[in-house]
This record gives C-alpha cells, structure tokens and sequence, in this order.
C-alpha cells in the first residue's frame, strides 16, 4: 500500500467514491452512519448486514488495492483527486443533489472566474462551427471561462476558441481523463489542461459510455454561470445540460437558429419557447448573466 497516513485517508475515500455508483440510493444512505470510509472499509463486514440485494457482495468484494493503483496512476499522470471535502473541489457543485464523491482534475480548477458553458451538436454544420468558436473567442478575451464536454463538433470549437484567445477552457469529460476519446484528441486535452482543467468523475482508463454523458451534464452546468447553445436537434443532449441550467436558475442563450426549417435547430428553437435568450455577440451573453 503506498504509504504515509494521507495518501491511506485518499485511498479509502477514493474506495468508497468509487463503490458507491455501484450501490443504491438506500444503501448509500445506510452506510452514512459510518464517520470516515476507513471506518466503513474496517467494518464492512457488519456493514453488509445493512444492506439489501447484490450490495452486500458489492460492499465486500470491491478491492481497496485497486483505488491504491488508481490513485498512484493519477498521481504519475499529473491528475488531482479531490474529494468534497477538499479545498480545491469546487463549492458550485454544492448545488446538486449527488454531487460527485470524487473529480480526477488535470489542470488546474483555480482562478476560473466567471465560466459560460457553450454546448451544442456533434454533427454541426460549419455555420454552427464558426459561431461557436468565434463567440468562445470572445467569452474568453473578456476573462470568461468557457466550459463544454470535448465532444467533437460544437465542444471542439467552443475549446478552440477559447484557446485561440489564450484564454481559460475546462472540458467536462463522459471518460476517464487518460482515455483517448475522442480518439486522437489528447494533445488538445493537454493543451486545455495547460490553459485550464480537465475534469472528469471517472477513473483515468475508464472507457466513454452512452449514460456517462447525460451524467455528466450536471457538472458542466454546475460549475458555469450561464449557458450558451449554438446548434441542437430536437432530441439533443445538449437539451438535457440546458435543463440542468435551468433547474439551478441560471440563464440560457441559444444563438439565432440559421434555418428554423432544419431539424438541428428544433433543439434551439425550442429553448427559445421555454424562455431562453437570443444573443448575438459575447456581450449580450456577459449583459444577461451579470448585468
């Protein structure tokens, strides 16, 4: 076990961060009464009485020795493991119900400031595109941190821009941070991570998953002011951010749909229906969010 009473709290917090999604909602809750994951880890098998179902099994079995690994390879790969409890997990993910129990950071989650997250399609046209990145651009000169999932499409253009201003980025990732997904994309996950944070709940080598990026959302909307949707379909996950937004009572632009007759922009169109506003330039953006 790598050493020294710290790192040994890190490890079995990082145990119990990353058993819990395996367990239910009520398990979860019972286990509260244990003070510290040492504690729970200690007496799991008194623990396990406690429980229903598969958790018992889950409870027991799920290995200590590989959150040990897990966290000696974030510490050689230069990733941050931050706990809630830590000075650097960030207080804006006090607003969700489940906030994540842990956040692998490379970068730094420091100085951000005022963040918009810019989100939208993955098969955007090049209008979509070159909106994207030339409002990113102008986010970031102004000091606002641009936030998006580092998909391709809208994500990749929202980072680009931000960076093209040398300015701060964050990607909020659906994988572990050393996963190359999108594939051939770490030299820009490096890149962002230089200039700001990549941030990710999961495991370093933990493969994208279809539910990982409905999950995620919650954080890209929590940790941003507002949110800007440049190109979404009727039935687009950018919807669900959005909803995240709106849920946290934060306000959210959609860029003037370029064709109301095309089925990518039924998304935007309908965001401009429930109440979101149409903005034309990175101003109107700082204008509605901060006044």
């Amino acid at each position: 076990m790598p050493g020294g009473d710290i790192l040994d709290d890190s490890i079995y917090m990082l145990w119990r961060a990353l058993l819990y999604p395996k367990l239910s909602l009520r398990s979860r809750t019972a286990l509260g009464v244990y003070e510290s994951a040492e504690a729970l880890y200690e007496e799991r098998v008194s623990a396990a009485m406690l429980l229903g179902g598969q958790d018992p099994d889950k409870l027991l079995n799920y290995p200590l020795m590989h959150a040990a690994e897990i966290y000696a390879k974030c510490e050689a790969a230069g990733i941050q493991v931050l706990f809630p409890n830590d000075s650097g997990y960030p207080g804006k993910l006090d607003i969700l119900a489940e906030k994540p129990q842990v956040l692998f950071v490379k970068g730094s989650l420091e100085g951000i400031g005022r963040s918009c997250a810019v989100i939208g399609a993955r098969n955007a046209d090049s209008y979509a595109v070159q909106l994207t990145r030339k409002l990113s651009r102008e986010l970031a000169r102004r000091g606002i941190t641009v936030f998006s999932g580092f998909a391709v499409g809208i994500d990749r253009a929202a980072h680009l821009g931000a960076l093209d201003a040398s300015g701060r980025t964050a990607a909020v990732l659906g994988s572990g941070i050393l996963f190359d997904y999108p594939r051939g994309s770490m030299a820009l996950k490096e890149l962002i991570a230089e200039r700001g944070a990549v941030i990710s709940e999961y495991p370093p080598d933990e493969p994208p998953l279809p539910e990982h990026f409905l999950i995620r959302n919650r954080i890209t909307a929590a940790l941003s002011d507002c949110v800007l949707c440049t190109q979404a379909a009727a039935r687009s996950g950018s919807l669900n951010t959005a909803g995240y937004a709106l849920e946290q009572s934060k306000p959210v632009f959609v860029t003037p749909p370029h064709n109301i007759l095309d089925g990518s922009c039924e998304g935007m169109i309908s965001l401009l229906r429930d109440g979101a506003e149409q903005v034309y330039s990175a101003e109107d953006i700082i204008r509605g969010c901060y006044g």
